[in-house]
């Protein structure tokens, strides 16, 4: 009786690892992609803003960002986008296709968990993040 409970043990502590390690690794694949596509969005959402309406002064759109994985990621302008997932330590950068050159940015950190208002202002050629 013995021999068979620890042999039943020892294939359930294996089974649960196995699936707590593939979890693992479909939680980080998902944490990439969704970060990579996350810093797009706002990368597009930059160039529509810039590149909108040459006669205002002031160009604002609002993006409604999702959470990745469960967590919900700040972000910064600060050279290009930063996107920060605290309990994870990822830090993913884009360059927002060379924009960084020409504009100057706001360097606040801004939640996802709300609607972030990305605003062009042109008199000043400054990008912000709310």
């Amino acid at each position: 009786f013995v021999l068979f409970f620890t042999i039943g043990l020892g294939f359930f502590l294996l089974v649960g690892n196995l699936f707590r390690f593939q979890s693992n690794l479909i939680k980080q694949d998902i944490l990439d992609t969704g970060s990579g596509l996350a810093l797009s969005q706002i990368s597009a959402i930059s160039i529509k803003a810039v590149d909108s309406c040459k006669s205002c002064d002031n160009v604002t759109i609002k993006a409604d960002q999702k959470s990745i994985a469960g967590y919900n990621p700040t972000y910064q302008l600060s050279s290009g986008v930063i996107l920060e997932i605290e309990p994870e330590n990822k830090l993913v950068q884009s360059s927002l296709h060379n924009l960084d050159q020409s504009l100057t940015f706001d360097t606040a950190k801004v939640s996802s968990a709300k609607s972030i208002a990305l605003t062009y202002d042109r008199t000043k050629n400054k990008l912000v993040m709310k």
